[in-house]
């Protein structure tokens, strides 16, 4: 199960690896919601002190928002993008 980043405390994290992940939704200029998403694996991270739970928390206010899956050692930057495209049914909306 996901959480957001400030419901996690730093005891969870504490002595674990994680793969940090990037996800960039594309998002529709109409309603604003998803029409594709794009992952990259940026690297892997070790929680060893309360310094690098701080540099994920500094990290954090640069993206939209960040999820952090404990149970599967991951954790998600979420961004969101306007490509300039719009989902079929909203142009048939217009």
């Amino acid at each position: 199960m996901r959480k957001s980043l400030s419901e996690v405390k730093f005891e969870e994290l504490n002595g674990k690896s994680f793969e940090l992940i990037r996800v960039v939704e594309m998002l529709c200029e109409v309603c604003q919601k998803p029409l594709s998403t794009k992952e990259k694996i940026l690297r892997g991270i070790r929680f060893s002190s309360k310094e690098d739970y701080q540099n994920i928390l500094n990290r954090a206010a640069v993206h939209d928002r960040v999820e952090v899956d404990v149970e599967n050692s991951k954790i998600y930057f979420y961004d969101h993008d306007f490509p300039g495209d719009i989902h079929p049914e909203c142009i048939e909306k217009m």
